[in-house]
């Protein structure tokens, strides 16, 4: 018997889930279990649920900006139950993941339908729409437990093609892709393009012929009265956010909504060239010139659809492709006509990737099947053949290439977000005891007074493993210092100075050994008497410290430096003793490092 085809095939399973296993080990290496900014809205919903588990329609699908997600919130009720009533932002994570791994699959089964000429054709395709499905451009996505929401219509839409293409009975793909939008309308706002985009593929999957559109005109009535109930519920007594711009500023300034659209569809790959150090505006402009490219390319291949519309195999293979495309555009321009007056930089927002990513990877699939359609019909002969190879391989190249240098910056990025969680937890933990309203507002949520009003409700509820301490005593969270090296051991008081007659400023570096991390933290205290510091304020800026990366022999240390500027009337007065500790978040223990340091107050 001949192993070989079985071996291939092994192999190339393993290359395809690679990049999905990639995310994981940086999700579980990076994740914080910290509610950031719109998780805080998950804790008010849970507050209604728990303990008496009183749940009511109007609660369920309450508007949060302009999305009502029902289903996120079953998922986030869920989590929290079977983990004993405790929430952890990580678990909405790994939900992330699976949705994603549930497209992957899904696209999987389409390349295999629609472009499975040969196995390696079939893996090869695989992993190059792995590497956008899991591309790690969508790391704020990826580390923030409330964006699960974002991957939930495009998991729904690509389910209903695989309904689609699928040999089952054309009612029971009917009542799937019913269900189907249904959950996408009610996970995300742009879930509601679900209903359009997925009916035409719907409509003529039984001949993939367009004349034959109309033939079963029993679809038409439930889809439109489904969709009808779904509209009239969605919008009932719907508010528009205020802090949104208008849709109209879009139409009404074109000039400034087209490129916003172009940089939108060209930031999965663009995002890449800002590590040469350009200008945040030359980013704008690199997005737009590859947004420009892949528009170029998909009207190429759209023309080749409409000229061969009276092929059915034509139509079944790009019909599908297609249709998540146009999902890509439509959420793209929507985006660009409600957004682009904010500015041209919101275009290049992490949180769109994972809308964006999508239309490459459409091109890789409509782009081989183009070839393979344009060389079984003769279209391509000798000198057009080569010229049509040589054009597919720049465009891999230059698919690869940004990719690289996109997952070369981004992925070190997860790292920082995860220290800015990690120090965010610290300021939420001392929230009664040194509240640090710049710290708060940017790494927390975006209102003070709002996260104290929330934070009191979540601890008193006790949902989640961070508490908020009231004993403003460094005693009662010190920990025995374990680092023997005497010269080093978890970090240095630098100094500290007055910076005006109302202000001083604070720095040094600050580690913990146990990790081989920076500190999450640094706590700043002032000896009260012998044996009693008090706490006065944590630290909001890290500084990069390449002498500590030399004397400790490691870059995890690079980001170890800290500084802070403090109020001259938080301390009191006369001759004061600082002191400065390093913080683990997850321990919540404060370890002593050296230098203490005396000022005149």
């Amino acid at each position: 018997m001949n192993k070989r085809p079985e071996i291939w095939y092994l192999t190339g399973l393993i290359l395809t889930i690679i990049p999905a296993f990639l995310i994981a080990i940086l999700i579980y290496q990076n994740s914080v279990n910290i509610p950031f900014w719109d998780d805080w809205e998950i804790g008010l919903f849970l507050n209604k649920v728990y303990p008496e588990f009183k749940l009511t329609l109007e609660s369920l699908i309450s508007q949060h900006n302009e999305s009502r997600y029902a289903f996120p919130r079953f998922i986030f009720i869920g989590l929290t139950y079977f983990n004993n009533w405790n929430w952890d932002i990580r678990h909405q994570m790994w939900v992330s993941l699976v949705l994603a791994c549930i497209v992957s699959i899904n696209i999987f089964r389409l390349i295999k339908w629609t472009i499975g000429e040969s196995l390696i054709k079939v893996i090869f395709l695989a992993i190059l729409c792995n590497l956008l499905i899991f591309s790690p451009v969508q790391y704020e996505n990826w580390l923030w437990g409330h964006q699960l929401i974002v991957f939930f219509p495009i998991a729904c839409v690509t389910t209903c093609l695989v309904a689609i293409y699928s040999g089952i009975n054309r009612k029971v793909k009917l009542v799937i892709c019913l269900i189907l939008c249904t959950i996408s309308t009610y996970s995300f706002a742009n879930g509601m393009l679900s209903w359009i985009i997925v009916f035409p593929a719907l409509a003529i999957s039984k001949s993939w012929k367009w004349q034959d559109i109309f033939q079963d005109k029993w679809l038409y009535i439930p889809w439109i009265a489904t969709f009808t109930a779904n509209m009239a519920v969605y919008f009932y007594k719907y508010e528009k956010p205020p802090e949104t711009p208008s849709i109209t500023y879009g139409i009404l300034h074109p000039n400034e909504a087209l490129p916003y659209l172009l940089s939108f569809l060209g930031a999965p790959l663009g995002w890449g060239t800002i590590k040469y150090n350009w200008k945040f505006s030359s980013l704008v402009n690199n997005n737009i010139w590859i947004g420009t490219i892949l528009i170029i390319l998909l009207l190429g291949v759209f023309s080749y659809f409409i000229k061969q519309r009276k092929d059915p195999t034509v139509i079944y293979r790009m019909t599908g492709w297609l249709t998540i495309s146009f999902y890509v555009i439509t959420s793209g321009l929507i985006t660009s006509l409600g957004r682009s007056g904010l500015g041209l930089e919101s275009s290049v927002a992490l949180r769109y990737m994972t809308f964006s990513v999508y239309l490459p990877l459409t091109l890789v699939n409509l782009i081989a099947i183009v070839y393979d359609d344009a060389k079984t019909k003769g279209f391509l002969i000798n000198k057009s053949k080569r010229v049509a190879q040589a054009g597919i391989l720049l465009l891999l190249t230059g698919f690869l290439y940004f990719y690289i240098i996109t997952a070369e910056l981004t992925i070190p990025r997860m790292y920082t977000i995860k220290l800015d969680r990690l120090q965010a937890k610290a300021c939420y933990i001392f929230l009664n005891i040194a509240p640090e309203e710049k710290c708060i507002t940017e790494k927390v949520y975006p209102s003070f007074s709002g996260l104290q009003k929330r934070a009191k409700l979540i601890d008193y509820l006790g949902i989640i493993d961070a508490k908020l301490l009231n004993n403003d005593k460094i005693q009662d969270i010190q920990a025995t210092n374990r680092v023997t090296n005497e010269e080093w051991g978890y970090g240095w008081f630098d100094q500290v100075k007055k910076v005006d007659k109302n202000n001083y400023s604070a720095g040094g570096w600050a580690v913990l050994p146990e990790k081989k991390e920076p500190a999450d933290a640094v706590i700043l205290t002032y000896e009260k008497t012998p044996g009693e510091d008090i706490i006065f304020a944590v630290f909001d800026n890290r500084v990069e410290r390449p002498d500590v990366v030399k004397a400790m022999k490691t870059t995890n240390y690079l980001i170890s430096g800290w500084q802070k500027t403090f109020a001259a009337n938080r301390l009191p007065k006369g001759v004061v003793k600082i002191k400065a500790w390093a913080f683990d978040t997850e321990k919540v223990k404060a370890y002593k490092v050296g230098g203490d340091r005396l000022v005149k107050n």
